[in-house]
């Protein structure tokens, strides 16, 4: 026992001799980063070896006075006139307890603050940020001070840096962008200043900018973890979600009194992490289940979970808490995806057109209608959203052309024929304009993609419908061009294949040349030897030679 004690007493010596290695500019640095536990350690260990340390002292007031303990604030900055009357900053304290409650007193103060400021300006520049803190902020006496700051010392990197602060309050980012470069040039240490740099760049769209100041304040102290939750921030704004969620990890690990983490979730979300984004918003969940914006979340990765039973339950509540002026277009375009998933596209779609209706930019709400409405067999409607989705979506690819083309075909092919009192098929001229406009969208494929089959496939397939008797033989040159680029793979394209053999086995039969049937009919049985319509051509155009 009397060993462990003795290590203990050994423990503790060496962390108080540590602590006290450390020099008032450390504990400073610390309440500017706002680590005021820290700073306090910093600053009693100083003052246990040296109690009567002006600096320390003014060190410890400052600790106190930004943790609300406003008496044993006073007591740390009169206690440091007390010891150094020289030492400028305790006036510059004791002024600023007293500026609301008592201005004559505290411009006394200040005045003997700036009189023993000769050579060294921290004390002026602290004046400078009382006034500047005040409600509302007095930025005349800030910026005299500040002018003053510079005055005694040109290169005092915190009146730059103060001054850029009050440059921002007046909208004016330029001139703050240029205070606190000159803060970061005479100080290349001041971590906040680079942070505010960031913020401006981030402002002005220029993200490069905006990361490399984050980044060199990281480079200073990789510790300084505002940085990697500002990081974080402009990821997350500018979609790059999974260096936003590298970022936001490593903030979070290290600040955990932190509770703001509903862009980290979104990160991880739109990241596609979606398990570890439902244990963030389920935690939450359970201490705030009224919370609109986390339910919204949650609602969105039950969807992209296939938990669409307790999605639905969430989305509805969800609707009967966020206001309507905070519903936004994903949540209607949500909900819709999640009712269409569970079969009721009829309210999907009623979803889809209010997403639309308060964002008709959203060209792809326009493919989701159109998806429902051919679930529900409203294929013309379906059409008329996939136009719609074409018209809308920029930089089109060739496989946007090939699903347009694919859905004016199937559109063709379900029309319902009526025909009128004389007996016309009134709807045959839309059904020829349909097959037609699939025609020259798939000639789009074969031009931008020369070295795919698809586009000569789908056009030997629409030129097939519209000679529906193969007697002008429309599909023959698209289907024979498709073979020369099929035939070599028999068995990958074997459906695609039995399709060209039978309409070219049938279009020899209708010109009757019955031994050039029989080959293609037999090309059939060797890819397909149970195929039924391939045995029984042969069989009766064998049967009819003889």
């Amino acid at each position: 026992m009397k060993i462990k004690l003795t290590l203990f007493a050994f423990l503790f010596v060496v962390v108080l001799q540590t602590l006290a290695a450390q020099n008032e500019s450390d504990g400073f640095a610390k309440l500017k980063q706002r680590d005021y536990r820290e700073a306090k350690q910093i600053f009693a260990a100083i003052l246990k070896a040296d109690p009567e340390n002006a600096a320390a002292l003014y060190g410890m007031g400052e600790y106190y006075y930004y943790t609300g303990k406003i008496d044993s604030a006073k007591i740390c900055y009169q206690k440091g006139i007390d010891s150094s009357s020289s030492y400028a900053c305790n006036y510059a304290g004791m002024g600023k307890l007293c500026l609301n409650s008592a201005p004559a007193e505290a411009d006394a103060y200040f005045k003997d603050a700036v009189k023993k400021s000769k050579k060294e300006a921290s004390a002026i520049v602290a004046i400078a940020k009382t006034y500047y803190a005040q409600t509302p902020r007095n930025f005349d006496e800030a910026k005299r001070y500040i002018n003053l700051a510079i005055g005694v010392d040109p290169k005092n990197a915190s009146a730059y840096f103060l001054s850029g602060l009050i440059e921002l309050d007046k909208n004016n980012p330029s001139d703050a962008s240029l205070q606190f470069d000159r803060a970061i040039y005479f100080d290349p240490n001041y971590l906040e200043a680079y942070l505010y740099q960031s913020d401006i760049m981030g402002r002005a769209r220029s993200l490069t900018q905006a990361i490399e100041y984050n980044n060199k304040a990281i480079a200073v102290n990789s510790n300084y973890w505002p940085a990697y939750k500002k990081l974080g921030e402009l990821y997350y704004d500018n979609q790059k979600y999974a260096e936003a969620v590298g970022s936001f990890a490593t903030y979070f690990k290290n600040v955990t009194t932190d509770k703001d983490v509903t862009h980290y979730a979104y990160s991880l979300f739109f990241n596609k992490q979606y398990k570890e984004a439902r244990e963030m918003i389920d935690k939450l969940v359970q201490q705030n289940p009224n919370d609109y914006v986390l339910l919204r979340l949650l609602g969105y990765i039950s969807y992209e979970t296939k938990d669409l039973v307790n999605g639905k339950s969430i989305m509805d509540k969800f609707f009967t808490l966020v206001p309507s002026e905070k519903i936004l277009t994903d949540d209607y375009s949500y909900y819709g995806k999640m009712l269409s998933a569970s079969g009721n596209d009829s309210l999907a779609i009623q979803n889809y057109n209010l997403a639309l209706k308060k964002d008709s930019s959203q060209y792809q709400i326009f493919d989701e209608l159109a998806k429902s409405s051919n679930k529900l067999k409203k294929y013309d409607e379906a059409l008329q959203y996939s136009s719609k989705y074409f018209k809308k979506k920029p930089n089109l690819a060739t496989s946007d052309y090939f699903l347009l083309g694919k859905a004016y075909y199937s559109t063709a092919n379900n029309l319902n024929l009526k025909t009128d009192s004389l007996g016309y098929n009134v709807d045959s001229l839309k059904m020829r304009s349909y097959y037609h406009t699939a025609d020259s969208l798939f000639t789009k494929v074969e031009t931008y993609s020369p070295n795919s089959y698809l586009g000569t496939f789908w056009r030997a397939r629409v030129n097939s419908a519209i000679d529906a008797e193969t007697t002008l033989g429309l599909a023959k040159p698209f289907y024979e061009k498709t073979l020369e680029s099929l035939i070599k793979d028999p068995v990958k394209y074997k459906k695609e294949l039995s399709e060209i053999y039978s309409y070219l086995g049938f279009y020899y039969f209708q010109k009757e040349e019955k031994t050039t049937s029989v080959d293609f009919w037999k090309k059939l049985l060797e890819i397909d030897p149970e195929n039924l319509k391939a045995q029984e051509a042969i069989k009766s155009l064998e049967s009819n030679k003889q």
